[in-house]
């Protein structure tokens, strides 16, 4: 069932937010239409008992569409307003330094923010953001899979997909999913191309379930490119990955 309340809630979010850099800084988060369609569709279906439908969500859009400060936003709602108690949210990359942008991009939200700066506190020395109310944290995470057992995950960001060579952070992170009663893992990418990585094979398992080969209601998929036999040099095409 659809749940437009929910759909909604995920939207007015980000009223609460404000960018913090280039020509928007300080000015209100508006969502792009692309941007409230996904928020629309991944918080509003729900299962017949209640709990969201979809637990990946693969967005694969080209640079500078505002992947990584759409995805912080993302990242503070699982925390603070997805009604989950001792909510666990971590962004990971192939380098700290890479999961560190969307964990940034959220701190400065925070600090932006009188409500949510009231709510959540930040440790910088152990580059966490914690609300002691609910026992939630959100923090970034690096590539060293082995550091990554005993986490109990409710939401987790994969930044740049298609730079990482193994799947051993994607399978990590999904394993540790387990004991969440509706956890969503966020894989955003712009488009890779090794045909033989993590991010091809979930890119074509994403086509595969949209074009309704596959059945698949926990997976969410979202690419913007361009169509086979367009002129990436025609500027009449361009929209369509952006």
């Amino acid at each position: 069932r659809f749940d437009r309340a929910s759909a909604q809630h995920a939207i007015d979010f980000f009223g609460f937010l404000h960018h913090s850099k280039g020509e928007w800084a300080g000015q209100p988060f508006q969502l792009e239409p692309w941007q409230q369609f996904i928020q629309w569709v991944v918080y509003g279906w729900k299962r017949r008992d209640g709990l969201r439908r979809f637990r990946t969500a693969y967005i694969e859009v080209p640079r500078k569409n505002g992947k990584t400060t759409f995805m912080a936003g993302n990242a503070l709602y699982l925390m603070v307003a997805d009604g989950e108690p001792g909510a666990e949210i971590y962004s990971a990359a192939v380098k700290r330094e890479q999961a560190k942008l969307c964990w940034g991009e959220a701190v400065r939200m925070v600090q932006a923010s009188p409500a949510l700066g009231r709510m959540v506190r930040h440790f910088r020395a152990s580059d966490n953001l914690s609300i002691e109310a609910t026992a939630s944290k959100y923090q970034p995470l690096g590539a060293d899979a082995d550091s990554m057992d005993g986490l109990n995950i409710h939401g987790a960001i994969i930044d740049e997909l298609h730079a990482h060579r193994t799947p051993a952070i994607v399978e990590v992170l999904q394993t540790a999913t387990g004991a969440r009663r509706q956890p969503l893992v966020w894989e955003i990418t712009t488009a890779g191309s090794d045909r033989e990585s993590v991010c091809r094979m979930h890119h074509d398992y994403s086509e595969q379930v949209l074009k309704g080969t596959v059945e698949d209601d926990t997976w969410f998929g979202y690419i913007a490119t361009l169509d086979e036999g367009d002129d990436w040099a025609d500027p009449q095409v361009w929209a369509k990955a952006n």
